[in-house]
């Protein structure tokens, strides 16, 4: 649903009202703010709002766009890096985003805003654009009148408005009593206010699901919760520093990584699977016959979590089991394959009640990891690992990472340095979910996205890679919006020296000729049919994907049309005998015309029995013309001459 809404989004989509309204309900208007951007608005139509990572940015413009524009809120379409212009914005009375928040804007940015503004403000449309402090500052020159750099709302009422929207009573006065709490949000972002009121809800639902006939609290023990909640909004970092210092053993730090990646399984499936983890990270499991050891009740217990009747771990500290695992991955990184390897093990091999939310959590730990640590490894080790054997969240957790504000820049640079400096060292499998994230990410990024497609379909040997190429651009040329740029990839492709490259575009063609409609092949169907372009693609197919099954069932199905659309006959005809053999050729291609009667053949065998004089009349007239178009072949003897 997230990548649903996401890709809407990027695709210039008016945002839906349920999702406008999700975004503005923890948010926390700022007067001044507020006056500042509406006063820039009336007098330019244009805003440009400066602000850290957290400030607000995207929930601010929504705020102020939805009290102008009503439910016609978009996102500009672009692609990163690439020029803007006001005058690309030509709908009426339409509130529009232009999110640079993780880019840097080409440098005479700010001087053409404030020249074009007259073109917005004649359509009745206003534009807000998002844009780092630093960013703006090397592009928004002689833009200052259209600035706003966002000031900070009060930390204490944006954790009210947070916990007021619970799913249960909290009483707010009580929290924002604690000085722990209070001194902690001061100096925070909104969104690392949310995050403490996250921390709060957590810690509230936990006493409720432990102590449930209890709603009264006394003061000592809201005091420890007051201090569990601190705890969790720094990670639980101290706490798990001070548990690895006394526990050193490792049986025991596997089985509460264990209970931490798979939160929510029962203490036997956590109790096997730190046992395998062991052997993941290549050290001998600890043998325990008869009772030797800690048992899943004292490990449990050790790992700071109960066994319920139900035989389910839960841990007792809001945001614990996120936090032991960020420890991990932050405390142990030459550990990250084999970590990567043994949870895309556990995922595959759970049910999937618990698969599912395992492969989002993983996600999400890994979008998390690349965020903080602004590196891709361990995107990278999971998608390998996950596309061996669940290659649907593999493609999931692609184009999550690609679409996410914070990591989708530097996930889709290393996609494309995947696709080309390592594409030597890229399993097949991972090159054949990278084409179906590709795929996806091509509805909003559709010049790169292609780009890294043709990458892939450089890749030599590899049939399932080649299909999967071919299969993204068949689906992607159904959404009419994309046939112009594929018709344009495809013949650069074609015309490549790679030869890996050049055989994809000519099977991708044969995947697309293959598509039919009701009045025959799809191609031949689009209203803006482009004759010469068809004849090329099936001259080169003819050539290099001579091969393929798909060849031979588009051409199968494009002489069924000729059968059974007499309209259709003409256009059909001349597009092969000119695929074979063109007046301005100067030779004669042999291994087109044997593809050609190939395929001919197996359209029409000269063996078959049914209906042998309407196909098979057909197959031999093509083959005589196409015989008669040889430029070397003899003259047809005058009629008119006796023998």
């Amino acid at each position: 649903m997230l990548i649903k809404k996401g890709i809407h989004r990027l695709q210039g989509i008016p945002l839906p009202a349920d999702e406008v309204d999700e975004h503005l309900a923890p948010y926390v208007r700022h007067d001044a703010d507020h006056l500042a951007i509406n006063k820039i608005l009336d007098e330019h139509h244009v805003v440009v709002l400066a602000g850290s990572e957290g400030s607000g940015r995207f929930t601010t413009a929504l705020d102020v766009l939805h009290t102008r524009a009503g439910a016609n809120i978009r996102q500009v379409r672009r692609e990163p890096g690439e020029r803007f212009a006001i005058e690309g914005l030509r709908e009426y009375d339409t509130g529009w985003i232009l999110d640079l928040r993780g880019e840097q804007p080409l440098p005479a940015l700010g001087r053409q805003l404030a020249q074009d503004t007259p073109q917005l403000a004649s359509t009745g449309s206003y534009l807000v654009v998002l844009c780092h402090p630093k960013a703006w500052k090397a592009s928004g020159s002689g833009a200052a009148h259209l600035t706003r750099h966002l000031s900070k709302p009060d930390p204490q009422a944006v954790l009210r408005r947070r916990l007021d929207q619970a799913a249960f009573p909290i009483t707010t006065a009580r929290w924002l009593g604690e000085p722990v709490i209070t001194d902690g949000i001061a100096h925070c972002t909104p969104a690392r206010v949310v995050t403490w009121a996250e921390a709060i809800i957590a810690a509230e639902r936990l006493r409720r699901r432990r102590h449930p006939a209890s709603p009264a609290q006394d003061e000592a023990a809201f005091r420890d919760m007051v201090l569990e909640v601190a705890h969790a909004a720094q990670n639980w970092h101290d706490e798990l520093l001070a548990w690895h210092t006394e526990n050193t053993n490792s049986d025991y730090r596997n089985y509460l990584l264990a209970a931490a990646v798979l939160e929510g399984a029962t203490a036997e499936t956590v109790y096997t699977a730190s046992a395998e983890l062991a052997r993941a990270l290549e050290e001998d499991p600890i043998p325990r016959p008869g009772q030797q050891g800690l048992g899943v009740i004292a490990l449990t217990h050790t790992a700071n979590a109960d066994l319920g009747p139900d035989g389910i771990i839960r841990f007792r500290h809001p945001g614990y089991a996120q936090a032991v695992v960020d420890y991990f991955l932050a405390d142990r990184p030459h550990l990250l394959g084999a970590f990567t390897r043994w949870t895309a093990a556990q995922t595959s091999g759970l049910d999937s009640d618990l698969a599912a939310p395992l492969a989002e959590r993983v996600s999400q730990w890994a979008l998390n990891y690349t965020a903080r640590k602004r590196t891709t490894r361990l995107l990278r080790a999971l998608a390998e690992q996950w596309a061996q054997t669940m290659p649907g969240p593999a493609c999931n957790l692609l184009v999550a990472a690609a679409l996410d504000p914070a990591v989708g820049q530097r996930a889709r640079n290393a996609y494309r340095r995947w696709t080309t400096d390592d594409a030597d060292k890229l399993p097949a499998s991972l090159k054949v979910v990278l084409a179906q994230a590709c795929q996806q990410l091509a509805t909003v990024y559709p010049t790169s996205m292609l780009g890294r497609l043709a990458d892939l379909a450089a890749t030599p040997g590899n049939v399932k890679v080649t299909n999967a190429v071919s299969e993204a651009l068949t689906a992607l040329w159904q959404e009419s919006g994309q046939r112009r740029t594929i018709q344009r990839q495809l013949t650069q492709w074609a015309k490549d020296d790679n030869e890996a490259r050049c055989a994809a575009a000519h099977v991708t063609f044969a995947y697309l000729a293959h598509l039919t409609t009701p009045n025959g092949p799809a191609l031949l169907a689009d209203k803006d049919v482009d004759i010469p372009w068809l004849t090329d693609m099936w001259r080169g197919a003819l050539t290099t994907a001579q091969r393929s099954p798909v060849l031979s069932q588009a051409f199968s199905a494009w002489m069924d049309a000729v059968l059974t659309i007499p309209d259709l006959h003409p256009i059909i005809w001349q597009v092969f005998l000119d695929a074979v053999h063109r007046p301005t050729d100067a030779h004669y291609s042999a291994r087109r015309f044997l593809t050609m009667q190939h395929l001919l053949f197996a359209w029409a065998p000269a063996t078959q029995a049914h209906d042998p004089s309407a196909s098979g009349d057909l197959r031999d007239q093509l083959l005589t013309e196409l015989r008669a178009a040889d430029p070397a072949a003899p003259p047809e003897p005058d009629a008119t001459t006796a023998p």
